[in-house]
């Protein structure tokens, strides 16, 4: 049997190399032309859909971005105080709930954002030109209920002399410089906040009382 195999595979160096895949040289060795030609294709895909869904980019963003916001005005400040003086309105009547249940982290919170909220109004109000006058004076031992009254009642007056300032100005044809209107926007939205906390906080002690209310009944 051994007579029968070819001489051509009887040793092993008629065995030549393995042949490379054609192209797979050129692409380990210039790794580069794919990705630039990727970058060239991504570009030009751009340049014919620059205004399509996906067309997002840094640069678009970014000259989103720049464009100019609008600032204050006199008359979104009135809005914006119309609204801060509806949550006061809303807190005062919630504070007049007869036998209204108020633990004492309740009324450590309460007086905090009171007056907090307080002191920001008293600034926004004072930006605009109002006379602000002494800060409301708190009793120690004066009823808690009372004194959150007291600071929202100034609050709500101080707000009221704003508003008749700014309106006052505008008829006169004078106007706020742009640095006390973003003042005054800035401290009426911070007011705000603490005040809409408040509100929520009452909101719970009320739903308390009237659900005691209804057990009873």
């Amino acid at each position: 049997m051994g007579d029968n195999i070819p001489e051509e595979i009887t040793g092993a160096s008629n065995i030549g190399p393995t042949k490379a895949i054609p192209g797979s040289e050129e692409q380990e060795t210039q790794p580069g032309n794919s990705f630039a030609s990727y970058m060239q294709d991504e570009g030009k895909a751009g340049a014919m859909n620059p205004g399509g869904k996906d067309a997002v980019s840094p640069l678009n963003l970014e000259a989103q971005s720049a464009l100019p916001t609008a600032g204050p005005t006199p008359n979104s400040i009135l809005s914006q105080m119309n609204s801060t003086s509806s949550v006061l309105g809303d807190l005062q009547q919630k504070l007049h709930t007869k036998n209204l249940p108020l633990k004492n982290s309740q009324k450590y919170l309460l007086r905090n954002k009171l007056t907090n909220a307080n002191e920001q109004i008293r600034t926004a109000a004072k930006k605009a030109g109002v006379d602000v006058g002494p800060a409301p004076k708190t009793i120690s031992r004066q009823n808690p209920v009372n004194k959150f009254l007291g600071l929202i009642t100034d609050s709500q007056t101080q707000m009221q002399n704003a508003q008749g300032m700014i309106e006052h100005l505008n008829a006169s044809g004078k106007m706020l410089n742009p640095g006390d209107l973003l003042l005054i926007q800035i401290k009426l939205a911070k007011a705000q906040q603490e005040l809409e906390y408040s509100s929520v906080l009452l909101s719970k002690a009320v739903d308390d009382i009237k659900q005691v209310f209804n057990t009873q009944i």
